[in-house]
């Protein structure tokens, strides 16, 4: 036996990485050494986000090219990296050709994938293949019943995000004065449809400042401005836009809940395991984790989401569930 098994995740968003978090480990669990080589998009974030993950040895680069020979150059790339790591096999999580006619061309003996009635399944060694009819299916019920047709065992969809240590304290000393319980708001998205108004998100923080000592606005650094100008003099209100993405995830699970857009940052609150609010836009991923719940303005706009219900949401939950931060 030579060579690690590739685990080849397409999708570009740090939402979609945790959703793969449960099968990745899956598959981990079915080699002697427990741990896949990942294979990823650079916007998924996946080297810093998994960068104390068991289960995953190293990360390596998939870049996503625009133009006439995007194909072609990912095909290479993928190609270059199965003739330098020399993989025993390799796990596509989608029904993409690209990375399956790279693999196919470098000789891996081991090939699977989702297949769904694609052309991928031509370059496949190992079956068996997701029906045509799944193509519309969400990702993460594709990924369920990848899982099911292939044996891996998953106890549960929760991806159970691990969190760097030094992170954590790095976030416990440089907020240690902060009164809790801690909210986190999660402003960011990436596109304006999954946007809640800023505003909304102050007046949002205003109304629930009986129950939360520090309301924390995270997002990229981008978003720091407008969540300045959103904030004014409002008390208790904190921009944590400049913080490291293992830092970040640390902030939200040191506390108490968290309110945010349909992002990647609120699929981290799922992941660490902080009790979350999402405020859905268009494509509204599921409530698949227990801390996540969501509101849905209907028809893809978030905007139509209010105040009232958001506030009401996270009151109902913070009542019902005992929300605290006391591990902070």
């Amino acid at each position: 036996m030579t060579g690690p098994v590739i685990v080849y995740t397409p999708d570009r968003g740090i939402g979609d990485l945790m959703w793969h978090l449960p099968t990745i480990r899956a598959i981990a669990a079915t080699t002697p050494e427990g741990q896949v080589v990942l294979v990823a998009r650079p916007a998924s974030r996946a080297s810093e986000a998994l960068a104390v993950e068991p289960t995953v040895a190293r990360v390596l680069p998939a870049p996503n090219y625009k133009g006439r020979l995007k194909g072609v150059r990912e095909v290479v790339d993928f190609w270059k990296i199965c003739r330098a790591e020399k993989p025993r096999a390799v796990w596509i999580l989608e029904k993409i050709d690209r990375p399956a006619i790279a693999a196919f061309l470098a000789g891996v003996p081991e090939r699977r994938g989702f297949g769904l009635g694609h052309g991928q399944e031509t370059f496949l060694t190992t079956g068996p293949y997701l029906p045509k009819a799944m193509r519309p299916a969400h990702r993460i019920d594709k990924l369920a019943a990848f899982e099911a047709a292939h044996g891996l065992v998953v106890a549960s969809r929760e991806p159970a995000l691990k969190l760097d240590p030094e992170a954590v304290a790095v976030v416990k000393a440089r907020y240690a004065d902060q009164p809790g319980p801690w909210l986190g708001l999660g402003i960011g998205a990436s596109e304006p449809a999954r946007t809640w108004p800023a505003e909304r998100f102050a007046e949002a923080a205003r109304r629930l400042s009986d129950l939360f000592g520090t309301v924390f606005w995270i997002g990229g650094p981008h978003e720091a401005e407008a969540a300045r100008a959103a904030i004014g003099d409002l008390p208790g209100n904190v921009v944590a836009c400049d913080l490291t993405l293992d830092q970040s995830a640390a902030l939200i699970s040191l506390s108490a809940g968290f309110l945010g857009n349909d992002s990647g940052a609120l699929n981290v609150a799922a992941a660490v395991g902080t009790p979350c609010v999402g405020l859905m836009g268009t494509a509204p991923v599921p409530a698949y984790s227990r801390w996540l719940s969501r509101l849905d303005g209907g028809g893809g706009r978030i905007a139509d989401i209010t105040v009232d219900q958001a506030v009401d949401e996270v009151r109902r939950r913070f009542n019902s569930e005992a929300w605290d931060n006391s591990h902070a």
